[in-house]
């Protein structure tokens, strides 16, 4: 979250504002976000059920051991 924000604010002051050390903020900000999203990749979907009308559904996030 914190991370977006700055990479809008570096941005926007960067290309709007003109400035160009908040403009090389934003792209290594954004080539870093880049380059993580593509080590990762995406994430596997481990379930899929569809839930009717008065079904409980209860997630639960456990972390791998």
């Amino acid at each position: 979250m914190i991370l977006r924000r700055l990479t809008l604010q570096a941005l926007r002051r960067g290309v709007l504002g003109g400035s160009k050390p908040w403009l090389a903020v934003g792209v290594a900000i954004v080539g870093f976000r880049i380059a993580r999203f593509a080590a990762v990749g995406k994430p596997e979907r481990v379930f899929r059920h569809e839930v009717q009308p008065g079904e409980t559904l209860q997630l639960v996030a456990r972390r791998d051991p």
